[in-house]
């Protein structure tokens, strides 16, 4: 035979034995769905089928934006190997493979970056770097690259891939690999690169199928233990998905008798219109009442319905799911309720009429009087025994609590023996207390008398104590002190006469418009007495306010820019940190998003901290004020950076700045940082603290632009 036709039988035959290799790799790949399977297989028959010493491969990960090596065979540590992590970016010759799109020899005689990666890598021979293509999408920029990248026409089988998903690496000699061995190759790896990108392909979809399949066993689970009906339909207004409650009124059995039947019917049919009602409402929330018709009684039915639209995950709309709330009973005792709180209002008035006369007597008695219960707790006292048994002072002196807490230990102890005594409920004794301040001793007669409820249980001991001290000089002023508490007693006479008239008007307005609520069957009158009802209640709760002294408003809710806020309260404050020798040090972000708030909350933060890391600085020092954008679990966020070059704060007093009443200044509250964590809190975001003691501290502040639980 001549020497040019064995050759081609010879060329044929290998043809034939690589198709069958080829047929047998891509049959075993696809008989296993896991992606590590059949990378292990592929490597199988780089290795074991056709005899090369090493082969790995290497996939993007998007996530982290690097080629990760998935599996290794034959080299000195596969497992060191399998770790390997390369940066998409770094232009090493080995990972540029998946840009340009065509075969590249490793050598060791080569760069830096490719002689370091095969010493990494403990390759004994050169490496054949052989790119994977596949069909799966990747990021746009990823694609763009690629995009731009050559593709290799001479490939002979299978539409062209789109886009390069790994690399596959063989150890070979290159001397020993033809031009015959190197096509053979080529087009291996694209067979792998596709086999790999189903299998990849398949594992996104069995995941998102799981995850599909969670998701509606978590609505359902959800739904069925909603005692209230609820019902999804699709934008045609069928039911999709109801709970049982719901299918108690809208689907019964088809064994349901006549009457049951046609309840349901016309449940449908009143479901039905209320539903072409709802999808012409321009609100994406929908409140209103419904009369359903109950299956197994035959009477009707209120509900209060409540609908808001479902949306997919592109945002499209696909129907809407209605929650129904039986009010009926509410609306049965709406009558009882309101006869109710006018009574509740009487009896109200009665208690705070007893309890104002209360006071009033126990503040105007010439002696001490306590109120205590069993166990010797204080209730209620008036000033002078205020005096005796409680300081509020948080930078009280030691003396003046060691003697508050002596009187307390006396008086405990009176009352413990009169709950003991069984044959009397009234006692007298003299006790010598200690005057707080002074140190003063002070002999007391004291008497208790135990109160009993109906039930003859006892629920209180008042204590009158007379200082025996003062006897005679109480004495010689006993008429000087008449006239003096009658001046009081109608001075107090004269303020609660002037609130209760101020008072009373809007009260019996109030008491009016409710009394005409109950006899008026017109939702237009009835809406005119609430509108009575409701102005004259926040005309009394003003008139309250003002005279407690909290008339001031919180400020609403609006689109605040951070940076104007900051710049606004440094001039509040300017001067004083100048007198001080502390320099501000800013650094504001000028494209900083502006953010749903309350502005005069934020400027009380500001100005919390601001005088914080001003008083924390001994002598000249400074304070760095930074802005800057920041996302937040894919929200978008602003942070706010208040650091000085203060004492700094300890580690043991670090965990308790936040508490209430907690303060390293003698004479500071403690409220100040406990107020600022509330008003960030209810902002929906969150306030971080770091410090060194010695080197200053450092506030962090982080807001969502638009937070969900803030109210407008």
């Amino acid at each position: 035979m001549p020497q040019p036709l064995r050759k081609e039988g010879r060329d044929a035959e290998r043809r034939l034995r690589q198709f069958e290799m080829v047929f047998d790799l891509t049959t075993q790949m696809l008989a296993t769905p896991k992606v590590e399977e059949r990378l292990l297989l592929a490597l199988e028959t780089a290795t074991t089928g056709l005899g090369y010493p090493q082969a790995a491969i290497a996939l993007i990960d998007e996530r982290a934006s690097t080629l990760q090596m998935r599996a290794a065979v034959g080299f000195e540590d596969d497992e060191i190997v399998e770790r390997l992590a390369m940066p998409l970016d770094s232009g090493a010759p080995h990972v540029a493979i998946i840009y340009e799109g065509r075969p590249v020899w490793l050598a060791r005689e080569g760069d830096e970056a490719t002689a370091a990666f095969l010493a990494e890598l403990g390759c004994r021979h050169d490496l054949l770097a052989l790119p994977l293509f596949g069909g799966q999408r990747l990021s746009k920029t990823l694609n763009r690259n690629l995009a731009s990248s050559p593709r290799m026409a001479d490939r002979h089988w299978g539409p062209e891939p789109v886009t390069c998903l790994g690399v596959l690496y063989i150890g070979a000699e290159r001397a020993a690999l033809d031009d015959d061995a190197l096509e053979f190759l080529t087009r291996l790896a694209d067979r792998i690169g596709q086999t790999v990108s189903s299998a990849m392909h398949y594992e996104r979809l069995t995941e998102l199928i799981s995850k599909l399949q969670r998701e509606r066993q978590w609505v359902e689970s959800i739904m069925k233990s909603v005692a209230d009906p609820i019902v999804l339909t699709n934008l045609d207004n069928e039911i999709l998905l109801q709970n049982r409650r719901a299918e108690e009124l809208f689907s019964g059995s088809k064994n349901a008798n006549e009457g049951k039947r046609r309840a349901l019917e016309m449940n449908d049919l009143l479901f039905s219109a209320y539903l072409s009602s709802a999808a012409f409402s321009t609100n994406d929330f929908v409140q209103r009442d419904i009369t359903l018709v109950d299956p197994m009684e035959g009477s009707d039915l209120h509900h209060e319905v409540i609908s808001t639209p479902a949306f997919n995950a592109r945002g499209e709309r696909i129907g809407l799911v209605s929650i129904f709330r039986d009010v009926t009973d509410l609306r049965n005792a709406n009558e009882e309720l309101a006869q109710n709180i006018l009574k509740l209002q009487q009896a109200e008035m009665e208690a705070r009429r007893e309890r104002d006369r209360l006071d009033l007597i126990i503040e105007n008695v010439g002696q001490p009087v306590a109120v205590c219960d069993q166990r010797g707790n204080f209730i209620l006292f008036n000033a002078r025994a205020e005096l005796l048994f409680q300081t509020l002072a948080a930078d009280a002196p030691s003396s003046v609590t060691a003697a508050v807490r002596t009187n307390s230990v006396k008086l405990t102890s009176f009352i413990s023996t009169l709950a003991s005594d069984a044959h009397t409920n009234v006692r007298r004794a003299e006790i010598e207390l200690v005057k707080p301040g002074t140190g003063e001793k002070l002999p007391m007669e004291i008497t208790a008398v135990e109160v009993e409820d109906a039930k003859g249980e006892v629920t209180a001991v008042v204590s009158i104590l007379h200082d025996l001290s003062e006897m005679r000089e109480l004495e010689r002023r006993r008429v000087e002190q008449q006239l003096f508490e009658s001046e009081k007693l109608a001075a107090v006479g004269r303020l609660a006469a002037s609130i209760a008239h101020e008072v009373n008007n809007p009260l019996e307005a109030i008491k009016n418009s409710l009394y005409l609520l109950q006899t008026s069957r017109s939702e237009e009158t009835n809406a005119r007495f609430l509108e009575v009802a409701r102005k004259e209640t926040e005309r009394v709760s003003h008139i309250i306010r003002q005279m407690l002294g909290f008339a001031r408003r919180a400020g609403e809710v609006e689109w605040v820019n951070v940076n104007q806020v900051l710049e606004e309260t440094m001039i509040l404050i300017e001067k004083k940190l100048k007198q001080s020798g502390v320099r501000v040090e800013r650094s504001l972000h000028p494209q900083l998003p502006a953010v749903r708030a309350r502005a005069d909350q934020l400027r009380q933060v500001f100005l919390n901290l601001i005088l914080n890391a001003q008083q924390s600085i001994e002598g000249a020092g400074a304070i760095r004020i930074n802005t800057m954008s920041e996302e937040q679990a894919l929200q978008p966020s602003i942070a706010i950076e208040i650091s000085d070059t203060g004492i700094g704060i300890s580690e043991e007093e670090l965990p308790r700045i936040f508490e209430p009443f907690f303060s390293k200044r003698q004479k500071g509250t403690g409220l100040g940082l406990w107020v600022t964590q509330d008003i960030v809190r209810q902002h929906g975001g969150r306030i971080e603290v770091t410090s060194t003691q010695g080197f200053g501290t450092t506030f962090r502040i982080i807001l969502l632009v638009d937070s969900p639980t803030l109210g407008a």
